[in-house]
């Protein structure tokens, strides 16, 4: 688990407890030029697949930290999107990854967190690269 990883689950366990794309730019907030309110309203309106269920927060949330550390290239994003799906047999929308993970016996909070570690491990990653 890399430093970020933890800064971001310490993030989720707030009162406030952030959506999934809130404690992914939160975390890189500093990086990227922005305090920490201004984050957490940029992600505001991604949490839970932007309010509807579509693409999962923690991939949205990574796709902008990408952008803001200048990885953007056409390959990375690809790079970025195949490697989370591939994890989750193809899916990226947050309402199928939730009932997949629900039919399972599995809790919201803790497959959101392992979402959120996930991207943050995979953008790691990628910036070493």
């Amino acid at each position: 688990m890399t430093d970020k990883t933890r800064e971001a689950m310490e993030l989720r366990s707030q009162t406030f407890c952030p959506n999934c794309t809130e404690a992914i730019l939160m975390t890189y907030a500093k990086e990227l030029g922005l305090t920490e309110d201004q984050a957490r309203n940029l992600g505001s309106n991604f949490g839970g697949g932007m309010k509807c269920g579509s693409v999962c927060g923690a991939i949205t949330g990574g796709l902008s930290v990408l952008g803001g550390l200048g990885i953007s290239d056409p390959t990375s994003v690809a790079y970025f999107r195949r490697k989370m799906t591939e994890n989750h047999d193809g899916m990226m929308n947050c309402a199928d990854l939730l009932r997949v993970n629900m039919q399972n016996g599995g809790q919201k909070k803790p497959h959101c967190d392992a979402m959120i570690a996930e991207a943050i491990e995979l953008i790691e990653e990628m910036r070493q690269k």
